[in-house]
């Protein structure tokens, strides 16, 4: 998968992360001069957990993440 500018990034001028406005045009992809809350509290803590290699961090056979990206234990069957 590759970022449509091209860049390795998807970053703005602005500073920060966007998402776009216009995804036919690789060249020109408008991006917006805003960047969601949820980018970096959600979608980067679940990246950051997810490809962490330290295994006292968190297990994923313990633990899943609801849609806020916060761990809950899984609890065994009674």
């Amino acid at each position: 998968m590759q970022e449509p500018s091209g860049s390795s990034q998807p970053e703005i001028p602005s500073g920060g992360y966007s998402s776009i406005s216009n995804v036919q045009d690789p060249s020109n992809p408008q991006p917006r001069d805003k960047m969601e809350s949820f980018f970096l509290g959600e979608t980067l803590k679940y990246l950051y957990l997810l490809f962490s290699d330290d295994p006292n961090l968190l297990s994923l056979d313990t633990y899943v993440f609801n849609t806020e990206a916060h761990p809950l234990p899984i609890w065994a069957p009674a």
